[in-house]
C-alpha cells in the first residue's frame, strides 16, 4: 500500500477546512483528550458503581407476644360487682354513726350488792314492760318521777305488784288513779301462774324506787329486805312468822 506524503494530507485538510467540509486540527485534537479523559472517567466510575452495595429493605419487625392471662384472683377481682357510687356516703358515715350509736346507749343502773343486786336480779323479769332502765314501754315508766308520784306509798305499790291488774281492787291504781287497762300480771305466789315470795317483791320494789325512780331510801322498806321486819303479803300486811 502506498503511504500518502503528509504534506498532501497537510494541504487536503487545509481546502477542505477552508470549504467548511473539517474541523480546524486544533478543534479535533482539543476534542481527542476530552474525550478520552471523559472515557477514562467513565471507565473508571463504571467499576465503583457496580461495586456499590444496593440498598435491602429492613426487615419488618416480630409482632408483639400476646399479654399473659390475670391470675385468677385478679379475674375474679375484676369479675364481681362494683359498689354503687350512690351507697359511698353511706359508708364512710357508717362509722361515725356506729359510733355516736354506741355511746346513747344505756347500761342498766349497777346496783350494789345485797338487797339491791337481788332486787336487780329478780327485775329482770319486768325489764321487758318497763325497760332495762326503768324507761317504760309496754307498761309505765318509772324514772322521771312517775313512780314517786303514782305509788308514793311503797306498801301501796306492793301490794299492786302483788295482785297485778286483773286482782287489784277498783277501776283505777295509784295515788294519780290511772284507770286500770289491764297487761299487769299477779306476781304473788298466792295467785295462779305467780312466782315471787313476799320478800322477792319487796326486794324489786325496792330497786325499782332507790336505783330506778331515784327515790330515796325508806327505812320501813330497807328493813323489811335486810330482813329485820317481815315482809308484807299481798295485801300490805305483815306475814305471821316472817
Amino acid at each position: 500500500m502506498t503511504e500518502i506524503p503528509e504534506h498532501l494530507l497537510a494541504r487536503s485538510r487545509a481546502r477542505r477546512e477552508a470549504a467548511g467540509l473539517a474541523k480546524p486540527a486544533e478543534a479535533v485534537a482539543a476534542a481527542e483528550p476530552a474525550a478520552g479523559g471523559a472515557v477514562e472517567q467513565a471507565g473508571a466510575a463504571t467499576p465503583a458503581a457496580a461495586a456499590a452495595p444496593v440498598p435491602t429493605a429492613a426487615a419488618a419487625p416480630a409482632p408483639p407476644p400476646p399479654p399473659k392471662p390475670d391470675p385468677p384472683y385478679v379475674a375474679a377481682y375484676k369479675r364481681r360487682k362494683r359498689i354503687p357510687f350512690w351507697v359511698m356516703p353511706a359508708l364512710i358515715a357508717l362509722p361515725l354513726w356506729g359510733f355516736i350509736y354506741a355511746n346513747t346507749l344505756q347500761e342498766p343502773p349497777k346496783a350494789a350488792s345485797g338487797p339491791l343486786a337481788e332486787g336487780a336480779t329478780i327485775y329482770q323479769n319486768c325489764a321487758s314492760c318497763h325497760g332495762a332502765t326503768g324507761g317504760g314501754g309496754v307498761g309505765p315508766a318509772f324514772a322521771g318521777g312517775d313512780l314517786a308520784q303514782n305509788w308514793p306509798d311503797f306498801k301501796d305499790q306492793i301490794r299492786w305488784v302483788s295482785h297485778g291488774s286483773a286482782n287489784f281492787p277498783g277501776d283505777t291504781y295509784g295515788a294519780l288513779n290511772k284507770p286500770k287497762k289491764g297487761g299487769m300480771p299477779a306476781w304473788s305466789t298466792d295467785y295462779p301462774g305467780g312466782t315471787l315470795t313476799p320478800l322477792q317483791i319487796a326486794l324489786v320494789v325496792r330497786y325499782e324506787r332507790e336505783v330506778l325512780a331515784g327515790m330515796p331510801p325508806e327505812p320501813d322498806l330497807v328493813a323489811i329486805t335486810e330482813g329485820t321486819a317481815p315482809p308484807l303479803d299481798k295485801d300490805g300486811k305483815p306475814v305471821a312468822g316472817g
